[in-house]
């Protein structure tokens, strides 16, 4: 029997970035394809206008609230069990669409029984080392060297990878494993992929399917060296250090132990003072979402100017 496919798309202040997207989907369709989801925040409304114009079978859902990556995630999982799809494809704005990439995700994802999550190859370029294999547990940092990956293995067996172009089982949220959506933003692919881990659910990394440049990167020199680190806002501080302290305190050390939380902190202190913008705002926040985190606090805590990465708390 076909499975059916539904296409789940975040979108947030993305309008152009996503109907090209959407333009790149319908003009050359996947044929398990069945539905195409955008979930937005506190959108324009000329997505939607775009779809109708152009007499696309979209399913567009607009909240009046920023929902972040995790909420968004969260609401369109649950819009794609709704339509009865048994597979849904998870893309960001940045994603790319290719319609061989997802039945090569398929055809892993029916290699065996009870596969939660395919996961495509990450082509981290310009960031060395470039490319990611899925993850078997959460490191400070990630890259393998291509030598290092089996070429004779067609899949490998990962705890989590990038939520951005992974296809997920459907399944699983018929036994309450969801996205922990109080995270807001940051790592609650990490968290869904313990969460998978934990409900006996097998995720795979995809060899033979690749996403190229999934993050910005700024190039930043050290000791006559140049180093590309992703280009976040200064926010994003915040929620990194307190969302694994709240995965940590949910799941336990399946996949990330305090130790590693830990040397996640020491880590992003080292790199703010050696190499990031906004020092002191930085470190604050860094201090402030591992008081968060210990204290359980999670949900959308920082307003912010995207524009400008001024940060204010309510």
């Amino acid at each position: 029997m076909t499975k059916s496919v539904a296409i789940a798309i975040s979108a947030f202040r993305s309008d152009a970035a996503i109907i090209s997207l959407l333009e790149e989907i319908f003009t050359s369709p996947h044929p398990e394809v069945t539905i195409v989801i955008v979930v937005d925040s506190l959108g324009s409304g000329k997505i939607a206008e775009t779809a109708a114009a152009k007499k696309w079978q979209l399913h567009y859902e607009n909240s009046n609230t920023n929902l972040g990556s995790a909420g968004n995630l969260a609401r369109r999982m649950k819009l794609a069990s709704e339509t009865g799809a048994e597979w849904c494809l998870c893309l960001n704005h940045d994603a790319s669409w290719d319609a061989a990439r997802l039945s090569a995700m398929l055809s892993a994802a029916r290699s065996r029984s009870r596969v939660g999550a395919v996961y495509p190859m990450l082509d981290h370029s310009p960031r060395g080392p470039r490319w990611e294999d899925g993850r078997r547990h959460f490191r400070p940092s990630s890259g393998t060297r291509l030598y290092e990956i089996p070429q004779d293995e067609p899949t490998a067996e990962v705890l989590w990878s990038s939520s951005n172009s992974a296809l997920y089982s459907l399944a699983p949220l018929a036994e309450n494993i969801s996205v922990m959506s109080d995270l807001w933003m940051g790592y609650e692919d990490l968290a869904y992929g313990i969460a998978l881990h934990q409900g006996n659910w097998i995720q795979l990394s995809c060899r033979s399917a690749v996403l190229t440049q999934v993050f910005d990167y700024v190039p930043r020199r050290m000791l006559g060296r140049t180093l590309h680190i992703p280009d976040k806002p200064v926010w994003y501080s915040y929620y990194n250090i307190r969302n694994l302290i709240l995965i940590w305190r949910q799941y336990g050390s399946t996949g990330l132990t305090l130790r590693t939380v830990c040397w996640k902190l020491l880590q992003s202190v080292i790199r703010t003072l050696l190499l990031e913008d906004n020092k002191l705002k930085r470190l604050q926040l860094l201090y402030l979402g591992a008081l968060a985190g210990i204290n359980g606090e999670d949900g959308r805590v920082l307003t912010h100017d995207q524009h400008v990465g001024n940060c204010t708390f309510p």
